[in-house]
């Protein structure tokens, strides 16, 4: 059954790539990056899925899926407090 999933993914992206008209190296990158961001304020469970549509007047709707297990804890400058 997974791997009927795996080929459905697979197939659903080249479609994307084919009508969006992205190559298959920027979507490899930019999911990579926003992994490895997303990564750096939550503990993910598992990798991200991106979707990439071209409505008709030409505008790009991006959708981002995630699954995390907890948000990560730390401090920045506006935690500090000022006197």
């Amino acid at each position: 059954m997974k791997r009927s999933r795996d080929i459905a993914k697979r197939m659903r992206e080249m479609l994307t790539q084919d009508k969006v008209g992205i190559k298959e190296g920027f979507s490899v990158a930019l999911t990579g990056d926003l992994n490895r961001l997303l990564g750096d304020y939550f503990e993910l469970t598992a990798p991200l899925d991106l979707a990439i549509a071209q409505s008709e007047d030409g505008e790009y709707l991006v959708q981002i899926s995630a699954k995390a297990c907890r948000i990560k804890q730390f401090d920045t400058t506006l935690d500090v407090k000022r006197y």
